[in-house]
This record gives structure tokens, C-alpha cells and sequence, in this order.
């Protein structure tokens, strides 16, 4: 571990050992996630070393090793705080059981079914009207998290989880107690579009149905980190498919997002608690997106073997046109909301 973890170092620095000697660590322990004290006396948040280069650089203290991983007090991006719920979301994340993952290319664009299992947090939100879905992820044996507009005009009567088969009748159903939306949103703006269901009954978990991880940066993630969408949402054909799909996409800068709606003459306001993502194209020109059925539904990374919920299925222009991304609720931006509702002790 310590020999790893000087290679990777001396890697980072460009291979000279005597800068590796110089590295300082906090004198109090802070994990990656956690708030951080920088040089300049502003706040950073612990991030993975790989993902920290400059901070390396400017030689930032440490903070404590993440597995194997030298972890690095980073720089915020501008307008970026740290959310002091995080250890709370992450003490939470830390019962939940590590899973093989394996990634392959949803919705609209390039998809593929999902495998039984693949995916044990992913919940489809039940109507009168079977054509109506939405998705949702379970957060705790208790609580889902989905999106407010999946109940602007509908009322949902149960959630199903344990299944990549919207008709399986061997299905675990749950009985709603509550739908909990946020205040802020509005049909208009599409701001705060986040919601919890309550659910009547403890979950029962197995190996089909477990919690998600709750994604705690507010750090834009890089263009090149690959996250996985998936739902029941409307296929290339148009149809509304029995099985559960998945794809692969990419973030999208939130100024490129908003200036390609804008010269389509799309009227949209992004704000940081929204994100962009989209994937690449099929052989027939369609990209890689949510679509409508998909709402509400998780958009995830993965980490070490684990899942951790990124942003929920929000609204978008179409399906799958590669000028246009989705647009997804950033959950790092709701973690006080959320905890408030889901472990308040």
C-alpha cells in the first residue's frame, strides 16, 4: 500500500522522489469528501489525488488515504461550498454492500438491458395508468429519491424494486406514505426538482434490492467521467420497453449546455444545482440520453466497486439529439434537505 501509494505520487510529480518526502498531512483527520484548510486560509474538500493535480502541486496537505488512494486537500471550483451534511451521507454509504459493476453502453441512443441485480437501488414508480413511469433510487430501507414533477398532475400508488422487468409480477411492491417535494420547484423554471417517497414499510434488502451511495462533491466532475443512466423510459423505436435500460454518458459543461439551448432558442436557466449529461451517438444519429418515462430516474458513478447517485432525470429537449443535453438535479446540492427527511436522528 505505502509502495503504491509513493509511485503514484512520484508519477504525479513526474517522477522525482525527493518531492515525495516534502508532503504535509492535516494535523486532525478529514476522508475525502470532508472540508479542508488550503495554504491560501480558504476551504477546500479532500478529493482522490488523480483528481487533484494542481493542489499537488501546490503542495495542499493531506488528507487520509481512501483504500489505496493518496487523498489531496483540493481546490473548490468557483461557486462551489462544501455541504457539512456530507459525513452523515457518507456514514450512511458506508453499510451499503460493495457489488461487482460492470458497465456497458439506456434510453435512447446506444442501450442494452440491464442485468437482474445490476442495479439493486433502481425503483419504478407504479400509476393507475401503466403506461406512466418514472424512476426512482433508493436511498435508505425507508426513502427513494426521484423527481417533484413525477407527481405534478399523476398520483402514484406503489413502488416496485427487485426487478429489471416493469411486468414482473415476482416484483417486490411497496405502499407509499408520503410524497415529500421540495418547495422550490416550479413547472416553469424546473428548479429544485427533487422529491422522497416515503415508503409505508421497512424495504426488505437481498441481493436484488439495496441502497445507492448519495454523491457528496459539489465539484463539476471532468467531461471524461463515464456515468450510467438507466430507466423504462421510451426505446429508439419509441416504445415503452419491458425491460430495463441502460447507457453510458459523459457530463457536459453547464455554460456549453446553456449556450447550445440558448442559440436553439430554447429559454432555460441552469443554476449549479443542475448538471448536463450526454452520451455518444447510435448508427442511426441518436445520442445517448433520458427519455420521457425515464423521469426522476438515477443517474450514477461508479467508485470502488460501489454506486453513488449523482443526479435525478429532469427534463430536456427531445431525446437523444446530440445538441441538446439532459438535464439532471445535482444531488450534492440537497443533502441537508434530504437528511433532514431521512435521518433526522
Amino acid at each position: 500500500m505505502i509502495l503504491r501509494t509513493v509511485l503514484l505520487l512520484m508519477a504525479l510529480f513526474g517522477g522525482h522522489p525527493s518531492m515525495t518526502q516534502s508532503i504535509l498531512r492535516l494535523e486532525e483527520q478529514r476522508f475525502e469528501g470532508d472540508p479542508c484548510p488550503l495554504r491560501n486560509g480558504s476551504t477546500g474538500i479532500c478529493r482522490k489525488a488523480s483528481q487533484c493535480r494542481g493542489s499537488i502541486r501546490a503542495k495542499e496537505l493531506h488528507c487520509e488515504f481512501s483504500g489505496y488512494d493518496a487523498v489531496i486537500c483540493c481546490a473548490l471550483a468557483p461557486n462551489a461550498t462544501f455541504d457539512s451534511s456530507a459525513r452523515v451521507v457518507q456514514t450512511a454509504c458506508s453499510t451499503v454492500r460493495r457489488t461487482e459493476v460492470r458497465i456497458a453502453e439506456h434510453a435512447v441512443g446506444v442501450v442494452t438491458e440491464a442485468r437482474v441485480g445490476e442495479f439493486p437501488f433502481m425503483g419504478l414508480v407504479s400509476y393507475d395508468d401503466e403506461r406512466t413511469r418514472c424512476g426512482a433510487a433508493l436511498i435508505s430501507d425507508r426513502f427513494l429519491l426521484t423527481a417533484t414533477h413525477c407527481f405534478k398532475n399523476v398520483k402514484p400508488t406503489a413502488v416496485r424494486l427487485g426487478t429489471n422487468q416493469a411486468d414482473d409480477p415476482m416484483a417486490d411492491s411497496y405502499a407509499i406514505a408520503k410524497i415529500h417535494r421540495h418547495r422550490g420547484y416550479t413547472q416553469q423554471t424546473k428548479q429544485d426538482d427533487i422529491a422522497l417517497i416515503e415508503l409505508r414499510s421497512p424495504v426488505t434488502m437481498n441481493a436484488q434490492v439495496q441502497p445507492i451511495c448519495l454523491h457528496t462533491s459539489l465539484i463539476d466532475l471532468p467531461e471524461t467521467t463515464n456515468l450510467t443512466l438507466m430507466g423504462w423510459g421510451r426505446d429508439n423505436a419509441d416504445n415503452l420497453p419491458n425491460a430495463l435500460l441502460k447507457g453510458a454518458v459523459n457530463p457536459v459543461l453547464r455554460s456549453t449546455c446553456q449556450a447550445r439551448y440558448t442559440a436553439g432558442g430554447r429559454v432555460i436557466r441552469l443554476t449549479e444545482k443542475q448538471m448536463c449529461a450526454l452520451g455518444e451517438l447510435n448508427p442511426d444519429g441518436l445520442a445517448t440520453d433520458a427519455c420521457e418515462g425515464d423521469s426522476g430516474g438515477p443517474l450514477v458513478l461508479r467508485d470502488d466497486n460501489r454506486y453513488y447517485l449523482v443526479g435525478l432525470v429532469s427534463y430536456g429537449s427531445g431525446c437523444g439529439d446530440d445538441k441538446y443535453a439532459g438535464i439532471y438535479t445535482r444531488v450534492a446540492s440537497y443533502l441537508d434537505w434530504i437528511i433532514e427527511r431521512v435521518w433526522k436522528s
